[in-house]
C-alpha cells in the first residue's frame, strides 16, 4: 500500500527522511499488483493531497474503513486535518477527501481558480476528467461508462444524483497519465489549459476549461510513444516525458 515520506536535498543528496503516511498494513486486503494511483500536490495552504487507486479490488473504493479507491488529505507533517470530511464518521478514515475514485494518475491544482482537477483509468472505456470537491462520491465501481476488461457489463448505471459525474470521460480509453496547467509565457494562448499525457492513445491532449466545464479539446500531436507526464518548464516551454526520452515542445 501507498506510503508517503518527505526529506530534505542537501548538497544533491537525500536527507532527514521521516514517514508522514503509511496505510495501515491490516487494512492492506488485496495484493494485487495494479492501479497504485500516487498522485501528490500541494494546494496554496499547504495542505497534501495524494491519490490511492483501488488496488483491483473495485468494492472496496465505496468503503470509507479502506484507503483505497480515494483521494487523501493531510498536512504536510502527516496530521489530518481537522475539517476533513469524514473526520467523525464512525469508522471512516479521516484522511479521505474524495471516494469512489478508480486510479487516479493525474492530480493538479488551476492556478487561477484553486480548483482541484483529476484524472483517472476506467476500464475498458469510461477514462474521467473530474473536478474534485470536498466529501464527494465518484461513483467507481457502481457507476461507470466502462465494461469489464472481457467485454461484460460492470453496472449498467453511468450516473445517479448522489455521484460526482465527471467534468468529460473518453470512451474508448486514452489511458491518461501526467497533468499539468500550463503557466508560462511561450504560449500565451494556452495559459491556464490543462495538458493531458496519455499512454494508450499516445496522445498530448489540450483541453480548455472554463467555470468548470471542458469548452475545447485539442490533440496536439499522436503516434509518437506512451507518456508517462507533462509539465511546464522554467522557459516556458512544454516538457514531455516518454518512455524512453523527454522532449520539450516550443512555438
Amino acid at each position: 500500500m501507498t506510503s508517503i515520506v518527505r526529506g530534505r536535498l542537501k548538497d544533491n543528496a537525500w536527507t532527514d527522511q521521516e514517514v508522514i503516511y503509511r496505510a495501515p498494513i491490516e487494512l492492506f486486503r488485496n495484493p494485487g499488483g495494479v492501479h497504485y494511483g500516487g498522485r501528490l500536490a500541494f494546494d496554496k495552504d499547504h495542505f497534501l493531497f495524494f491519490t490511492i487507486g483501488d488496488r483491483g479490488d473495485q468494492r472496496g473504493a465505496q468503503n470509507l474503513s479502506l484507503p483505497n479507491g480515494k483521494t487523501h488529505r493531510i498536512h504536510d507533517d502527516g496530521r489530518i486535518p481537522a475539517d476533513n470530511p469524514f473526520v467523525n464518521t464512525p469508522n471512516a478514515l479521516p484522511s479521505i477527501w474524495t471516494y469512489g475514485n478508480r486510479n487516479a494518475q493525474g492530480l493538479r491544482f488551476h492556478p487561477t481558480t484553486g480548483e482541484l482537477w483529476s484524472h483517472e483509468h476506467g476500464p475498458r472505456g469510461g477514462d474521467e476528467l473530474n473536478l474534485i470537491r470536498r466529501g464527494l462520491n465518484y461513483g467507481w465501481p457502481v457507476a461507470t461508462f466502462g465494461m469489464n476488461y472481457n467485454g461484460t457489463p460492470i453496472t449498467d448505471i453511468t450516473g445517479r444524483p448522489d455521484i460526482e459525474p465527471p467534468v468529460v470521460q473518453w470512451t474508448p480509453s486514452i489511458a491518461p497519465c501526467g497533468m499539468a496547467f500550463y503557466t508560462g509565457d511561450a504560449f500565451p494562448k494556452w495559459r491556464d489549459h490543462l495538458f493531458v499525457s496519455t499512454l494508450r492513445a499516445e496522445e498530448l491532449v489540450r483541453l480548455e476549461l472554463k467555470d468548470g466545464k471542458v469548452v475545447n479539446q485539442e490533440v496536439i500531436f499522436k503516434g509518437l510513444g506512451r507518456q508517462r507526464d507533462v509539465i511546464t518548464g522554467p522557459d516556458g516551454s512544454l516538457y514531455v516525458l516518454f518512455q524512453d526520452r523527454v522532449s520539450r515542445l516550443v512555438p
